[in-house]
């Protein structure tokens, strides 16, 4: 068994013995911090390739686990914590939701105020009004659109684009889902070979909020934060485009909505971000707080904290909480509960 194999089985047997509230109080662990991307019954096309998302009962049920464990709060009181150094009552966590889908208002919103859980809600300002599409969300349509039937002088131009031969249009799905980036033109090429039109998809679908729902969602109290602009792998730019990608988005935003706060999500993950670039962004009064998708892991830089996802991997959010805290736990236990950056 190998040491990844290993420290896994040791979280899952740990995870598997102590309840939730027991681990708050071994861990320390306050806020908690959780996101989700999609809340949706239907097949949504743009998001279904790349990751599995919770049903409406699910989302549900798992809100109404939460709540038995811990109390709400709203970006205002961790924001108060971060600068002010309020304290927090115990167990509490925020709730967050990325990437600014419509389901937001249509499924999600409306659930929250039912069970009175704020939220924030982090956008990317490249999409907002559906103006563009995220090229993720491309390649999610893509793999959607070939699993229907697809001319052969179609597919036979698509090969062209690739230069590479397929076995079946199963096996050009995966590799279109895996385009990174910075190679992500492509998309729209192979797009006009199948017939699948992005501008018509945005103009129709509506994938993303527009400024007009995003102002009614903070009408009723809901936080807004920035997303980056159009959802970059950090770890694939340098850092002059990471803090363009930060502070455009961030301003964009905040001037959009008139918000007196600056509060940023990172795409992805955080985990290519070094400390110069926190340097240089708090050099500025743009950004007042920011977070990172490494669950319970402790980040040493002020005002940026870690969140828990509760989409990845595919299991209830009572089982992922669970391994989560086992992970602080062992992180303590062996001096591996801190974020290392360059």
């Amino acid at each position: 068994m190998n040491k990844n194999a290993l420290k896994y089985r040791v979280i899952s047997m740990l995870a598997s013995t102590i309840s939730p509230p027991l681990w708050a109080r071994m861990t320390r662990v306050n806020p908690v911090i959780f996101y989700y991307h999609m809340v949706s019954d239907d097949d949504v096309a743009h998001v279904k390739h790349l990751y599995r998302y919770k049903s409406v009962r699910t989302f549900r049920a798992e809100l109404d686990f939460i709540l038995r464990h811990y109390s709400p709060i709203a970006l205002d009181d961790l924001l108060d914590h971060v600068r002010r150094g309020i304290i927090l009552p115990d167990r509490v966590f925020l709730l967050t939701f990325d990437d600014g889908f419509r389901e937001m208002r249509d499924i999600v919103a409306p659930i929250l105020r039912e069970k009175g859980i704020p939220a924030v809600f982090f956008l990317n300002s490249g999409f907002i009004d559906n103006r563009q599409l995220c090229y993720l969300h491309k390649a999610s349509l893509l793999a959607e659109r070939l699993q229907a039937p697809v001319s052969v002088s179609s597919l036979a131009r698509v090969l062209d684009i690739t230069g590479h031969n397929f076995r079946d249009s199963g096996e050009l799905a995966a590799w279109i889902l895996s385009i990174p980036y910075g190679k992500r033109s492509i998309l729209d090429r192979i797009a006009e070979k199948v017939d699948l039109d992005f501008n018509a998809f945005l103009r129709d679908r509506k994938p993303y909020l527009t400024a007009v729902q995003i102002r009614a969602l903070i009408r009723e109290g809901f936080a807004i934060g920035a997303h980056s602009v159009d959802h970059p792998p950090y770890g694939a730019i340098d850092i002059k485009e990471q803090l363009r990608q930060t502070v455009e988005s961030v301003r964009s935003i905040r001037k959009l909505f008139d918000l007196p706060y600056g509060a940023f999500a990172f795409p992805h993950n955080d985990a290519a971000v070094s400390r110069e670039f926190f340097r240089k962004l708090r050099e500025g009064s743009t950004v007042d707080i920011s977070f990172g998708t490494g669950g319970m892991i402790t980040d040493g830089i002020s005002g940026h904290l870690q969140r828990c996802s509760l989409e990845n991997p595919p299991l209830p959010a009572e089982r992922i909480i669970a391994l989560e805290y086992a992970r602080k736990m062992l992180g303590i236990m062996t001096g591996n509960d801190r974020v290392m950056r360059d």
